[in-house]
């Protein structure tokens, strides 16, 4: 049997607990100037990828929404002519 799409999902990105491995390296700040604050703050934000991963969200996810948001709607595939010439101002959705 033929499974669609296999090759897809052959190399899902690497985490730990949740945590994308770059964002790992945020301890590496703290490393170069070592306090508490510090400390706390990127605990804070490895935290949040934590939360995110319980939720079922992942970071790509959140671009990848984030980029459609900003995109907007699905735009015809109707050629600028057609769009100026038939129809009408409020019907335009792009450019």
């Amino acid at each position: 049997m033929k499974r669609e799409g296999f090759w897809r999902y052959a190399t899902p990105p690497v985490t730990f607990f949740g945590i994308p491995l770059p964002f790992l390296l945020l301890y590496l700040v703290w490393f170069r100037w070592p306090s508490m604050k510090t400390l706390y703050i990127c605990s804070a934000i490895l935290g949040f990828f934590v939360a995110l991963n319980f939720f079922g969200w992942s970071v790509r996810a959140i671009c990848l929404r984030v980029i459609s948001t900003f995109r907007g709607k699905i735009a015809s595939g109707r050629p600028w002519w057609y769009r100026h010439f038939v129809e009408k101002p409020r019907d335009w959705t792009g450019l």
